[in-house]
């Protein structure tokens, strides 16, 4: 799903890939994003974060991400990958599987649920200039996650200013400081490096 249409859009869209009309009519879509600069270039950035089974060294709600499979077809260059995504809260875990939607190289990786939680989501990695090297380069981040939600858990979200500041910056937004954290301790530590 592409960024920059209108909410009806991505709704309409979203609903599509997700065929049960029950749900759809007494669900609604909530969309939140967050963004960071990273001190690295947009090609280290894509490579840690395309690594979908690292993604729990830096989101401390992820349990486990497993690939399980391979999408028909490709894009581009880029396989497509299914995943299951494990979420561990208070002794409570729940799963979901999803799959890659759009991968640019290193620029966006676009993705959908295909069963638990209904979610879209994407990241977008651009560069802002800098040297070269990636410890010369700045990168901006960006992540944007819409999911279904019961309307009364939506009504309170739009109503709440506080639940979608919490969501967008505790949340997203910690979890995208942490991804920046790990790239920089694990580059100046010379340690796992993906290159």
């Amino acid at each position: 799903m592409a960024l920059g249409r209108n909410a009806g859009d991505a709704k309409d869209e979203f609903h599509d890939h997700h065929d049960d009309d029950d749900d759809a009519t007494s669900r609604t879509l909530i969309e939140c994003s967050a963004d960071i600069l990273l001190p690295f270039s947009e090609d280290l950035a894509f490579e840690y974060f395309s690594d979908l089974t690292r993604q729990p060294s830096w989101c401390k709600y992820l349990h486990s991400v497993e690939y399980v499979g391979v999408v028909d077809g490709t894009d581009g260059d880029t396989t497509l990958r299914e995943s299951r995504w494990t979420v561990g809260v208070r002794g409570l875990r729940f799963s979901w599987t999803a799959r890659d939607t759009i991968v640019i190289r290193p620029s966006r990786i676009e993705w959908e649920s295909t069963s638990g939680m209904k979610n879209t989501g994407s990241v977008v990695f651009a560069s802002l200039g800098g040297g070269p090297s990636s410890s010369t380069s700045t990168t901006r981040m960006t992540l944007t996650f819409k999911f279904v939600a019961p309307r009364a858990v939506s009504g309170l979200f739009r109503r709440s200013g506080r639940l979608r500041k919490y969501t967008e910056e505790f949340l997203l937004g910690n979890m995208l400081t942490d991804f920046r954290d790990v790239v920089l301790a694990e580059m100046e530590g010379g340690g796992d490096l993906i290159t």
